[in-house]
């Protein structure tokens, strides 16, 4: 039997308990490896209550401590880049996360006899990469998954010039969405070798049609953040002139985020209290139940990486909108697997929600279509497998 390539996946987003949804498909992915002659390693910040090394799943998991455990912040907070641009201290203890990270990483290489490594986010992962390509001269493959896109738009002349040098020279870079790939190809066109879009596998055992389960054509789900990215306002706005026609329509939105306090402000200000129901995020196994509970699944933020909410609702059978913006555009045909609507049109939202309520052949066709589109693109083991050929690639 062939020795298994030791692979070491470096990510700043990792569960760090059972039900976290930190980095879950990273997690996922790298379970499904050893299938596929792949010994995955993972190395990830340290937060409080954190062991700093354990294995689960068959996979060992490496966590590096960067400051006290009242000051590691940087990381699992969903605010890195505000973190990091809001002061000059973030930007000093952002520095002192990349120190650890990378001293860390050349530790585990050392140690576990690395063959390939690869990151998760360009940023950080890039960041930390970068140097230890140009020193040790290992095999480096990424995957982008969004955020790490979007920051390197925004901030293309600093964050992309300085990191040109590593990314030209990466053996594969996956992004999980046609949205990411353009947006990287927006910024350098001779990265078209080596992208590859390949979305993140989803857990079939844990996201799946359950008719035990009654739906309530009613209820619209959405699991988001409290952020401007996500849109919560517009569609808090879309709910209270749905609501207004049909009485019957109840929202429960699965968030946290900073500007919650706001959004709970401004569901008393349009008179919407007694059917809008904010909840804590729950493990994935209840989200599953969620999913097959409501009538329809919401998301409607802008430049969305991908839109993973819609993916695992279409899994457990729930019909679908998104907005028509990002990586939602691969996850939704308009009129075949869900709804797609503009981008900042409340009024169009509501009609969708009103649409998919009042019309129950519609809405059950429409869940039928995604519910087979998403079993047929997302499942876990042909991504897996489609993964670790890349990985194996790497090495030729």
């Amino acid at each position: 039997m062939a020795k298994p390539i030791k692979l070491l996946m470096i990510t700043h987003n990792y569960p760090r308990f059972e039900g976290d949804y930190a980095g879950i498909f990273i997690s996922l992915l790298a379970s499904k490896l050893s299938s596929y002659g792949i010994e995955p390693i993972v190395l990830a910040p340290h937060a409080k209550g954190l062991k700093e090394y354990e294995i689960l799943n068959n996979v060992k998991i490496y966590r590096f401590r960067y400051a006290s455990d009242e000051n590691e912040i940087i990381a699992y907070q969903g605010n890195m880049h505000k973190l990091v641009l809001g002061s000059v201290t973030g930007i000093f203890q952002f520095k002192r996360f990349l120190n650890a990270f990378r001293k860390n990483a050349y530790e585990v290489i050392e140690k576990e006899k690395i063959d390939v490594l690869a990151g998760h986010w360009l940023v950080p992962a890039g960041m930390v990469m970068k140097p230890i390509h140009k020193k040790l001269k290992i095999p480096m493959i990424m995957s982008s998954h969004g955020t790490d896109i979007r920051l390197m738009r925004k901030y293309f002349r600093a964050l992309y010039q300085y990191l040109k040098p590593f990314c030209i020279r990466l053996k594969s870079w996956t992004v999980v969405s046609s949205f990411l790939k353009n947006g990287i190809l927006d910024v350098d066109k001779n990265l078209s070798s080596v992208l590859e879009v390949l979305p993140m596998p989803h857990d079939e055992e844990i996201f799946y049609l359950d008719d035990t389960i009654e739906r309530d054509k009613n209820l619209i789900v959405a699991v988001t953040r409290f952020t401007e990215q996500k849109r919560y306002k517009v569609l808090l706005s879309a709910f209270a002139l749905a609501s207004a026609k049909n009485k019957n329509l109840r929202l429960d939105i699965y968030a946290t985020g900073g500007d919650q306090m706001i959004a709970e402000s401004m569901i008393e200000k349009l008179g919407i209290s007694q059917s809008v129901s904010i909840k804590k995020p729950v493990p994935q196994s209840e989200l599953r139940m969620v999913y097959n509970h409501a009538g329809m699944v919401v998301l409607n933020s802008y430049a969305e990486g991908f839109g993973l909410a819609l993916s695992e609702a279409m899994l457990c059978g729930a019909a679908v909108i998104g907005t028509s913006s990002g990586g939602i555009t691969d996850i939704i045909q308009h009129e075949k697997t869900g709804l797609l609507v503009e981008l900042d049109n409340a009024e169009n939202l509501a009609d969708a929600m009103i649409d998919l309520s009042t019309n129950d052949a519609k809405r059950e066709q429409l869940a039928r279509a995604g519910n087979k589109f998403a079993q047929e693109t997302y499942q876990s083991e042909p991504l897996a497998k489609r993964y670790a050929e890349i990985v194996k690639s790497a090495l030729q």
